[in-house]
């Protein structure tokens, strides 16, 4: 009889276990730890950026930043300064392709930055703005245009 009762324990037992392993998922669980620590490490990345896009935030609010990202990625210049750009004379050629030869810039489009150079600046050339009566006879050939 002890041993009857003995086996029916240990059937009782397997079925337990079959039971518990069947309903229980520990493959799920297993899987959701590694996702838990994969969102960890995420998250920790994450908390890197935020921290170095708010150092950044803070210095793109100081007036140097601003005024630095103003002059080199626009051109801008403070007041009082003038802006220079200084291109290559067509004749010339550095050894290697000179950086305006592939394309086609018209003269109308090399403007200086400002309107007129100023004489004492080492020979300069002076720009000089047309008269009264070539303005007005520029704005009066309009018809010219018209077919």
């Amino acid at each position: 009889m002890i041993a009857r009762a003995r086996a029916v324990l240990a059937v009782a037992f397997i079925v337990g276990v079959v039971i518990i392993a069947t309903e229980f998922p520990l493959g799920q669980l297993l899987r959701s730890r590694a996702s838990l620590s994969a969102a960890t490490a995420q998250l920790a990345v994450l908390k890197a950026q935020d921290h170095t896009l708010a150092g950044q935030l803070v210095t793109l609010h100081q007036d140097a930043t601003i005024a630095g990202i103003a002059h080199a990625e626009y051109g801008l210049v403070a007041k009082g300064q003038k802006a220079v750009v200084v291109l290559p004379s067509p004749g010339s050629s550095s050894g290697g392709s000179a950086p305006l030869s592939a394309s086609t810039v018209p003269t109308s489009d090399l403007v200086p930055t400002d309107a007129i150079v100023s004489p004492s600046s080492g020979g300069g050339v002076v720009a000089q703005r047309p008269g009264f009566w070539s303005r007005l006879a520029q704005r009066l050939e309009f018809w010219k245009a018209v077919p």
